[in-house]
């Protein structure tokens, strides 16, 4: 293959048509263009010649940088290319260097099964050409088979955080409202609607599944009903009897309790069955047992502090003194 590396005029240089990135994080592109302004393009970017001059094969982003800094010429790479390999290059670059969304990959090994069957003979074969697992590579092909083409924008990328940006989605929430919700615009407002209200999982999952089971219903009107119910907090049936009568109130967990239980809210008490009791949320504290005295253990349903230790060991094995514990404090409703 021959190549050279050489300064090109950026005005002699044209975006890739084959680049699969659906759209730009602009602060990030404003950072990159900062400072390339202070300390140029030191790293080059890969093109290939066409008959206008040249296409960016990687570095797209550096490509659009460099634009926005006012440079006239970039170092680059000439490469000879075909289509094919473009494509290859972009998706295995992106995979290992950039996030790109589980659409944007998606598209782009659909491209290479269709348009490559000799080099890309399965979804195992592409697995293994580009460096990732068979599952990710289905995963990905059904994210652009179920969810519609007017909701993609909305599918954050996949960040070794987890963290989902401001009007975004994660994927694995959106492939659910293309599985679970039949009528294509809904699907749509159900994705755009979530991305927007940034809701707990918990609550998200609700919403799905009653838009499913409802499709009468708008998808606000089920929105609100979702966040509008109390939630529940579980217990075990001991615990039934202390709490009707007033005599457990407080519960220690070792998870961190719903967003929706503190100060101020009420919660419906269940155990195994709905709703036994109202209850009014007090406080939430953290502390370790070894902190706990005759009071906590009092409050938790009339126990000595020794038995409150056997019930504790009972339920979660052992009593670890330096376990940090979520103490619920409330009152029943009368």
């Amino acid at each position: 293959m021959q190549e050279m590396i050489k300064e090109i005029e950026l005005k002699d240089i044209h975006p890739s048509k084959l680049n699969p990135r659906l759209e730009v994080n602009l602060e990030r592109l404003n950072e990159l263009a900062e400072s390339i302004k202070e300390v140029g393009l030191l790293e080059p970017i890969i093109v290939r010649p066409i008959k206008s001059g040249y296409e960016v094969v990687v570095g797209e982003r550096r490509y659009r940088a460099s634009q926005q800094s006012g440079l006239k010429t970039v170092p680059a790479i000439v490469r000879e290319y075909s289509d094919n390999e473009v494509v290859q290059l972009n998706l295995i670059e992106n995979i290992h260097r950039e996030d790109l969304s589980a659409i944007e990959k998606g598209k782009v090994c659909k491209y290479l099964l269709e348009n490559c069957p000799e080099k890309y003979s399965s979804q195992a074969e592409l697995a293994k050409k580009i460096g990732v697992s068979s599952d990710a590579i289905s995963l990905w092909l059904r994210t652009v088979e179920v969810i519609p083409e007017e909701a993609q924008t909305y599918v954050a990328p996949s960040t070794v955080s987890g963290q989902v940006p401001e009007g975004k989605i994660d994927y694995l929430t959106a492939v659910k409202v293309g599985r679970s919700v039949e009528e294509p615009k809904k699907q749509v407002e159900v994705i755009k609607t979530l991305a927007e209200k940034r809701l707990p999982v918990k609550e998200r999952n609700q919403i799905i599944k009653r838009i499913a089971r409802e499709p009468e219903k708008s998808v606000e009107e089920v929105i609100k009903e979702v966040v509008e119910t109390p939630c529940e907090l579980q217990f075990a049936a001991i615990d039934k009897q202390a709490i009707l009568n007033g005599a457990k109130t407080q519960t220690s967990r070792t998870s961190p309790p719903d967003p929706k239980v503190k100060a101020g809210a009420i919660v419906h008490a269940t155990i195994w069955e709905p709703h036994i009791a109202d209850l009014s949320i007090i406080s939430i504290e953290r502390k370790r047992l070894k902190y706990f005295d005759e009071e906590d253990a009092k409050r938790e349903g009339g126990h000595t502090l020794e038995e409150f230790m056997e019930k504790w060991k009972e339920t979660h094995g052992e009593w670890d003194e330096n376990q940090l514990v979520y103490v619920i404090h409330f009152e029943k409703i009368k």
